[in-house]
């Protein structure tokens, strides 16, 4: 796992070093501070990211909860105090927990657990979300299979009847549904409705004619209905 930096808000000192002990046990967390106040780790809060807060509630000046509210979102918190009667507040502000003192190591570690497992948790969604960005794909269901198709790969699309055939420069793929609600499916600026049987990629079209498109090994028509918009698209891209 990746080095979480983490502070220490705790205005009670035995429950400092408690905390601070517990801590120093996992090789992935590292103690960039501890603090009595959210005052005085405001300069270090300022100067770098923190990844997780040990936060205790009833502390002098701003409380846990005051504080938690305008904290980073990137920020976690786990807070650390002698009063149940806050819990509501604290998972209202989506704390990874909430630990009644004193605290014990069994509980420590259960929710340092918690929190890493949130963090792989996003830590896969960014990665999927960065992935799907960079490279986007579809999942179409072909013979009983949900089947990833990256949008790159694909060449076109062609209605046949009650089902769509989808073709990539090595394999074609089976699908029942309408051209139209895949067409509606795919990011705008991608894919081009040339014929009401044909939906194909922009970046694969070798050359156009007023009635055609030129793929690396197909030719396939402009439907009438479709020559002025695909006309405009095709065009609008060689100017640019």
């Amino acid at each position: 796992m990746a080095v979480i930096n983490c502070i220490i808000i705790e205005d009670e000192l035995p429950a400092s070093i408690l905390l601070e002990l517990h801590i120093a046990k996992f090789d992935f967390l590292d103690l960039k501070g501890k603090f009595n106040s959210v005052s005085a780790a405001q300069n270090i809060l300022k100067a770098q990211k923190m990844d997780l807060i040990f936060l205790d509630i009833n502390l002098p000046g701003k409380s846990g909860i005051d504080f938690a509210r305008n904290i980073h979102p990137e920020t976690a918190i786990i807070f650390t105090t002698a009063y149940t009667k806050y819990a509501v507040e604290g998972f209202e502000l989506e704390a990874v927990d909430y630990i009644l003192k004193p605290i014990s190591y069994e509980r420590f570690a259960k929710a340092i657990n918690k929190y890493s497992k949130m963090r792989e948790l996003n830590e896969i969604v960014l990665l999927t979300k960065k992935t799907e960005a960079e490279n986007p794909f579809i999942f179409v269901k072909c013979e009983r299979k949900m089947v990833k198709l990256f949008l790159d790969e694909i060449d076109y699309f062609e209605s046949q009847g009650n089902y769509l055939m989808i073709y990539t420069e090595t394999n074609s793929y089976k699908t029942y549904q309408s051209i139209s609600e895949m067409q509606e499916k795919l990011p705008e600026g991608l894919f081009c409705r040339i014929h009401r049987s044909f939906l194909v990629s922009i970046n694969k079209i070798i050359c156009f004619s007023t009635n055609t498109v030129q793929l690396k090994e197909k030719q396939l028509p402009i439907g009438r209905l479709y020559s002025s918009a695909v006309s405009q698209l095709l065009n609008s891209l060689i100017r640019n």
